[in-house]
């Protein structure tokens, strides 16, 4: 038997957060730049030099949100909690993780779209939300602390993050959320649309939001997590939430999600989830008055960026959630035309000639995702007017200019380009976040959150003049027919509706009434205007014809900001240090008994608070025969790998006497090194690099002695190109190709073979409908005195995604490995796969905590052979179908399974039956 780390201590250190946890392409912390790092009594931040004043403001906030989790939770983190902040997004976010030390990311860009635009500052909104994920999830008791103090920040010793998604969110976003001062999501108005479509479409049952899942609503582990907690307070009182964290804070066995339920309140979480549905209903009541929104034109998965142009084209980005979204023309009298395809935030606004600028994300530096800005003509075709300058929206202006808003360092300035150098027309203050901008001729406006308010600014001659303030979220605004008009999207009323301010009017004019919410418009042309609306399924486009008169005239208000700005804390700095955060916080014993072999060892893991570095490690010691086995990884910036493995196999025994004695055993030695450099695009992603691999086996014979019996070294040349994309419904890739390419040699490296090999590998999908074609070219070319390649078996592609030297065997299904005339110097597989999805289940039980996503059907048809050279290939065809499956286990994890069953049609060819995980490519 072969001695190796257990599945159970694998699962284990890869949730921990081990080296293999994700071998991504895009990590937003760059190691090239300057980071320092600024200590508070209770944070080190962390931050690239050019943000120290972001750093300093946010440690002002930090402290003070600390004292008021600390004493909401009645929990003081032990150790410091790591911030990292981070300016490399175009869009609104954080995380946070407990395990291996308590971390923190704070992406700088404030959020000016969707259900985070609220009245609450970003830096104090995300700080609230993500420093609660901390304290919560680091929070423990009894058993879980006691082995905590022994064996360090293993997984299993944070009871509070052995629960559902939706607990862990539901509680952030109940705590971000004041729904008096219009703060956090909970109760504000794109939540209360959202679960209003809900109760209308039927609420979902307590196994779907545990599954978590691909249906709507997207974000329903916050939304539906965050109105249970409400629930829970105002049905059994405050003290309900903070029992209700408590008793699981002890729980040493996890998941007892049903009984911490009954500790609380007395009833199951099953039962509870009936009362709050019924709670919801209560609550959120159908409307009165019939809906007045407009005419719908199209339902998708998603509609967004509605652009109507002078000569009244309708222009729109529509995903049907399969493949990439779409950018849309249809001009007058003619049916939607697809130009394009586009990425999923990308923003339109009227351009001249009846074209478009469009602002749409890219990777830039490979460590970036920012907002590029084109042209967009009525044939599609792009030109590029801004690259890399982070122009999230833009307005056209007169004389071929373009008004945009840049966001850099979460501060926003209105920037004019298009005539020479970029001219800033106005720049944010500290804190302030701008949610749109139009133009009309010359004049240029903004919507913003400045000190607790939203405000229509008039920013035209560079100094903002205040057209209306107050308490309601507004953002889209638009010209009217006039430079006096202007539409915009205002939550009045905690329903998003199209609004109009008119100068010299005392009031303003609502034009819609929504049943869930309006999201984006577009500006009127000939009394008509677009927009996009929530939906229960989806989004829905309309058409909106302007009444004669508005059905609501409610009072133009210009009231004072009611926050002051943070206060920063002039801190020094010095230099970062990833060795502050790299040592390790954990380890877990290792005891294994086998055959007459017996290894004792321990395993440990860690990152840094840049997440730059990752390794794992686990040495162990077979003490009967005195070997060093064990396992170590290391990644540096997700393209720079070393693997090392070495295991111990017993092939012979004298089970003679009480025990087992070893009398002939082998130790094998793998390792892979590679190194990597890249240039990263979201639809092109290169690389090129080199690497090693080591594979080596002694036999040893405990009376006779040792000897090598495999003994394979190269060393190789990597490249690749990658430009696959998959979607939210599409089963994995949709679209695209990879192109992997490989040259090796083990000449003049003491190996057992000493020449050259060569392989291409390559890969493309195809979407039809809701299916992919799947494709797979694998050629490989080695010299008579390399290692032979060959085929058979099912294996499924590694899950570590950077390039595996060293590859010999391929699989051919319907056929087994080291078959003879399945092995040669040549080799050729040609795969096609139909991957088509079934149903996706998403349910998921509390007894026993298991469940199951999606179920999809594979088909494929696999051609291969392998030969010397000088002779003729004989290929051998294998057929078969596989049913693809994603169990999880514990509400978090997941895994990607097929159970297929091939038939070789050819000579040496079977039927097999087998169960497999991940994917064939």
């Amino acid at each position: 038997m072969r001695l190796r780390l257990t599945i159970v201590l694998a699962v284990l250190a890869l949730a921990s957060g081990s080296a293999r946890a994700q071998w991504d392409v895009l990590h937003f912390a760059d190691p090239r730049l300057d980071w320092r790092t600024l200590q508070t009594e209770h944070f080190d931040i962390h931050f690239a030099a050019r943000y120290r004043a972001e750093a300093q403001l946010l440690a002002g906030i930090a402290e003070a949100v600390y004292v008021r989790t600390t004493a909401l939770l009645d929990w003081r983190p032990q150790r410091r909690t790591q911030i990292t902040v981070l300016d490399s997004a175009d869009f609104a976010n954080g995380f946070a993780t407990p395990v291996p030390f308590n971390l923190t990311g704070i992406f700088l860009s404030p959020p000016d779209a969707g259900e985070l635009l609220q009245n609450r500052e970003w830096l104090e909104l995300v700080l609230s939300h993500e420093f609660f994920h901390v304290v919560h999830l680091d929070k423990a008791s009894g058993a879980p602390l006691r082995l905590r103090d022994v064996l360090g920040r293993l997984l299993p010793f944070f009871p509070n993050v052995l629960q559902p998604t939706w607990i862990v969110e539901g509680l952030a976003v109940y705590n971000e959320s004041d729904a008096g001062r219009s703060y956090g999501r909970l109760g504000h108005s794109y939540y209360e649309g959202m679960m209003r479509a809900e109760v209308d479409r039927g609420l979902r049952s307590l196994r779907e939001v545990n599954a978590e899942g691909r249906g709507f609503p997207l974000n329903r582990d916050y939304l539906y997590g965050s109105y249970f907690f409400r629930f829970l307070a105002e049905r059994y009182g405050e003290r309900a939430i903070r029992s209700f964290i408590d008793n699981y804070t002890s729980n040493v066995v996890p998941f007892k999600v049903q009984s911490n339920a009954i500790a609380t309140t007395g009833k199951g979480m099953d039962v509870l989830w009936v009362e709050y549905h019924e709670w919801l209903r209560q609550r959120i009541r159908a409307d009165s008055g019939a809906p007045m929104s407009g005419d719908v034109l199209l339902r998708a998965f998603s509609l967004s960026a509605p652009v109507l142009t002078a000569r009244g084209t309708r222009w729109y980005v529509q995903s049907n959630g399969y493949t990439r979204p779409r950018l849309i023309r249809q001009a007058p009298g003619e049916e939607p035309r697809v130009l394009r395809e586009t990425e999923a935030a990308t923003r339109l606004a009227a351009d001249a000639d009846d074209g478009v600028l469009a602002s749409e994300q890219d990777i830039c530096a490979n460590h970036n995702l920012l907002y590029n800005l084109d042209r967009i003509d009525a044939s599609g075709q792009r030109s590029a007017v801004a690259r890399c300058e982070r122009d999230r929206f833009a307005a056209a202006m007169a004389q071929g200019r373009v008004a945009t808003v840049r966001v850099d360092a979460g501060a926003a300035a209105v920037v004019v380009v298009g005539t020479g150098d970029a001219r800033v027309l106005y720049r944010a203050r500290s804190g302030e976040t701008i949610s749109g901008i139009a133009t009309f001729g010359d004049r240029v406006v903004v919507t913003a959150l400045r000190g607790g308010l939203w405000s229509l600014l008039d920013v035209t001659d560079g100094h903002p003049t205040v057209l209306l303030a107050d308490e309601a979220v507004k953002h889209s605004p638009r010209f009217g027919a006039s430079a006096d008009e202007i539409f915009f999207v205002a939550d009045y009323g905690r329903r998003y509706d199209v609004w109009s301010w008119r100068r010299g009017a005392a009031s303003l004019a609502r034009w819609t009434r929504s049943a869930y919410g309006v999201r984006e418009i577009s500006a009127p042309v000939g009394s008509e205007l677009l927009l996009t609306t929530i939906e229960p399924d989806g989004v829905a486009l309309r058409v909106l014809r302007l009444p004669a008169a508005p059905l609501e005239q409610r009072a133009a208000e210009l009231k004072l900001p009611t926050t002051a700005a943070a206060e920063a804390l002039a801190l020094p700095d010095r230099p970062y240090s990833a060795w502050q955060t790299l040592r390790p916080t954990a380890w877990a014993p290792i005891v294994q008994i086998a055959d007459g072999a017996v290894a004792l060892g321990a395993l440990t893991y860690g990152i840094d608070a840049l997440e730059v570095h990752q390794y794992f490690v686990a040495p162990l010691v077979e003490i009967t025969q005195g070997e060093l086995l064990g396992h170590a990884e290391y990644l540096y910036d997700g393209r720079q790998g070393l693997l090392a493995d070495r295991t111990l196999t017993v092939r012979a025994t004298d089970p003679r006497g009480s025990r087992t004695k070893i009398k002939a055993y082998s130790v094998r030695d793998d390792a892979q090194w590679v190194s990597l450099w890249r240039a990263l695009a979201l639809n092109r992603r290169w690389y090129w690099g080199l690497g090693a691999a080591l594979a080596q086996e002694r036999f040893h014979d405990v009376d006779a002695g040792s000897s090598l019996v495999k003994n394979e070294r190269v060393i190789g040349l990597v490249a690749g190109v990658d430009t696959r994309r998959a979607q939210w419904l599409s089963e994995g890739p949709s679209q695209g190709q990879e192109l992997r390419l490989f040259a090796e040699t083990s000449r003049g490296l003491g190996a057992a073979f000493s020449g050259n090999a060569y392989r291409a590998d390559w890969r493309g999908h195809l979407p039809l409908a809701k299916t992919v074609l799947a494709l797979r070219w694998n050629e490989a070319y080695g010299q008579r005195d390399a290692e032979p390649f060959e085929l058979g078996g099912s294996k499924s592609d590694e899950l570590i995604l950077l390039p595996v030297l060293n590859e010999r065997d391929f699989a051919l299904r319907g056929y087994t490995t080291g078959t003879p005339s399945l092995m040669g110097h040549r080799a050729r597989v040609a795969t096609l796969e139909w991957r088509a999805p079934l149903v996706d289940i998403d349910r998921h039980l509390m007894v026993p905590p298991i469940g199951i996503n999606r179920l999809a059907l594979n088909l494929f048809l696999d051609v291969g052979a392998a030969w010397e050279h000088g002779d003729t290939p004989h290929y051998r065809r294998g057929v078969g179908a596989e049913l693809m499956n994603q169990p999880r286990f514990g509400y978090l994890f997941g895994l990607q399974l097929r159970a297929g069953v091939a038939r070789g049609l050819d000579t040496g060819g079977s039927t097999k039956i087998y169960l497999r995980a991940g994917r064939s490519f």
